[in-house]
């Protein structure tokens, strides 16, 4: 079973309380607290020895991110600058730029910055020139008749 996070000052504070009264036992503060009885234990153990019960940690836990604001606006620049690069291309760009990233973090940090993907069109869209031609052809032809 994998850790779950630091136990809040207040439940800290009401084990303390109830170790110091010395009424229940170990097995009985954790049924009480729902707290697991290796947690009271060590919280016992630190109070036996005058430790705070404060976290030594003082920032976050885990990997640190990959991308920083700096790359991230990096990664910004290289997307708008070619709408139509692979994470491929984007990848090898960004490591020119000395940001050592997956294909797969690339394409999860652009969905976070709200790139969309999108195909092309698969041919060109109608100019004005053409629309006023098609315009002009339906009129001609708008007065005959369907047998004509």
């Amino acid at each position: 079973m994998g850790k779950k996070g630091d136990l809040s000052p207040r439940k800290k504070a009401e084990v303390k309380a109830l170790v110091n009264a010395k009424l229940f036992s170990n097995r009985e503060i954790s049924r009480r607290l729902k707290i697991s009885e290796a947690s009271i234990r060590r919280i016992k153990k630190k109070i036996e020895s005058g430790d705070k019960l404060s976290p030594k940690r003082k920032k976050r836990c885990g990997r640190k991110p990959i991308f920083t604001p700096r790359t991230e606006r990096c990664l910004k620049k290289i997307c708008l600058e070619n709408r139509f690069a692979s994470t491929k291309l984007i990848k090898t760009q960004l490591q020119d730029a000395n940001v050592d990233v997956s294909e797969r973090t690339v394409r999860k940090k652009l969905k976070d910055l709200d790139f969309r993907t999108c195909r092309p069109a698969r041919k060109p869209k109608l100019t004005a020139v053409m629309k006023a031609k098609r315009l002009k052809w339906a009129k001609q032809w708008r007065d005959k008749d369907e047998n004509f």
